[in-house]
């Protein structure tokens, strides 16, 4: 090959594109499609990017979370990755780089191959793409503007040839049609970059603020998937067309929100110091959203305890892991390495809302609760349900074989590697493998679960392995007699849920 084009749909869920999303059903079915890949945990977006510009899992590349405290950087407040500036402010801090794994720009740079972005998420989110773009002559297109990206020349090319940026709104039907434009106009350009990466900031957006299966959210699916059919065309007519690779795929899966939990409140209100925006004399910081962290703030083996002990205690929460160092303070919970999450920025305890499978107010499967970020009824991911872990991911090569569905385990670590195969590039030590694009069948694989519990409480986790590598299928809260715990009221849209 000598050209891969990625098309990434943020938050789109597998199960929603048949009937909703014609074209990219069609391109499902002319390559190879692998219903077994999932994203990683937290399954949110910069932690997901990361892990498709790697190849490694959060452990190794050390973007934690969307957000997560950093006090030796910033006090008062979580390091937020969606802001450039802080990313900025921490990589001085971090002696450099941001990412603690090498990613495929920073690969195909010395390789003499070209990598362009059309990012129309957070400006955080297209540093992580290629953070070392500016280094190689590579460039990024940012939504956010000259400001929103380390290679501004890109977007006041964009500018010049197709106006003002586009305004913020919910839907983003603007902002799809303006990356639809600078994608096939500018990146798919005859003397074009080797990898493109289009990133939709849809139907993420909407299911977040209009909701899964709301008439505006169906309207804008469509916008997106009629701008990729036109991208998918625009990149097979041009003169690379005959040797182009496409990738269709998304970051994560969401799920319907059904109550609010307010942690920091519940937390003090137990006797512990804890706070979203810590304050001198604050022990514990929080961050929000269907799973969040609580990291001490200082060095307290017995409120380490208290903390763990609480969160196990609080019904409403399911899934509690552990730093290595902390498993001994907190008997029922699992280690973080379980879900690829040790690294030396995690928190001492992540936990995961509880969420189950039953139908949302559109009849969708997958419901959840959150501790904030946005309002109740919308969608949210974070977790480890299974409907926001499933992802999108489907290939399609000039001459290979179509129509062929591949069910091994596999996920975002595997993306970069199979760029760099398909261009003949070795993927050296990431920690995914290139996924074979010629119909060869799925391989063997083997199922994993990790159970954890601690009085009244029990938690179980669901993984997929093969080979040297594991991926999340699932995870919750169970009952302590193994089956799992449900809580369902009479209303699908305020109950509690498992």
């Amino acid at each position: 090959m000598e050209r891969v084009v990625v098309v990434v749909f943020d938050g789109l869920r597998p199960d929603m594109v048949a009937g909703r999303m014609p074209r990219l059903e069609a391109f499902a079915g002319e390559g190879v499609r692998f219903p077994g890949a999932r994203s990683v945990f937290p399954s949110l977006t910069r932690v997901a990017t990361s892990s498709v510009s790697t190849g490694v899992m959060p452990g190794s590349h050390g973007i934690v979370s969307n957000a997560f405290h950093q006090p030796a950087i910033l006090t008062g407040a979580a390091l937020d990755t969606s802001s450039l500036t802080d990313l900025m402010r921490a990589r001085v801090a971090w002696g450099g780089t941001v990412q603690t794994a090498r990613s495929l720009g920073e690969r195909l740079g010395p390789a003499g191959m070209r990598m362009a972005a059309v990012h129309c998420g957070s400006a955080g989110g297209g540093f992580m793409l290629n953070a070392a773009a500016a280094d190689h002559g590579h460039w990024t297109f940012s939504a956010h503007g000259e400001a929103g990206t380390l290679t501004p020349d890109a977007v006041r090319r964009a500018v010049a040839a197709f106006g003002p940026l586009p305004e913020a709104e919910v839907p983003k039907f603007a902002a799809v049609e303006y990356a639809r434009r600078v994608a096939i106009d500018q990146a798919l350009a005859p003397d074009g970059p080797d990898v493109v990466v289009v990133w939709f900031p849809e139907p993420d957006t909407s299911f977040h603020y209009c909701g899964l299966g709301a008439p505006e959210t169906a309207a804008v699916m469509g916008a997106v998937d009629r701008a990729f059919g036109d991208i998918v065309d625009a990149a097979r007519a041009g003169p690379k067309g005959a040797r182009t690779a496409v990738v269709a795929m998304s970051d994560h899966g969401q799920i319907s929100t059904t109550g609010l939990f307010e942690i920091e409140a519940r937390m003090r209100a137990a006797g512990l110091a804890s706070a979203v925006r810590p304050q001198p004399g604050d022990a514990v910081a929080l961050t929000l959203g269907a799973s969040g962290e609580a990291r001490l703030l200082a060095e307290d083996r017995a409120l380490a305890a208290d903390v763990a002990r609480w969160l196990m205690e609080q019904d409403e929460i399911g899934m509690v892991f552990a730093r290595e160092d902390r498993l001994a303070d907190a008997p029922g919970a699992l280690p973080l390495s379980a879900v690829g999450l040790a690294h030396p920025r995690a928190a001492d305890f992540v936990y995961v809302m509880r969420s189950d499978d039953g139908p949302d107010r559109y009849g969708l499967p997958g419901r959840g609760l959150l501790t904030g970020g946005v309002p109740v009824g919308g969608g949210m991911h974070g977790g480890l349900n299974r409907h926001e872990l499933a992802i999108l991911l489907a290939i399609a090569t000039p001459g290979g074989p179509s129509g062929i569905v591949d069910d091994r385990p596999c996920g975002l670590i595997d993306v970069a590697p199979t760029i760099l195969s398909l261009l003949g590039a070795p993927p050296d030590d990431m920690e995914g493998a290139p996924l074979p694009c010629d119909g060869s069948g799925c391989k063997a694989a083997s199922a994993e679960v990790l159970d954890a519990r601690s009085g009244g409480f029990a938690q179980r986790l669901i993984r997929r392995r093969l080979d040297d590598r594991f991926y999340l299928e699932a995870g919750g809260r169970t009952a302590v007699g193994g089956s799992v715990a449900e809580h369902s009221g009479s209303d699908p849209a305020s109950s509690m849920l498992c």
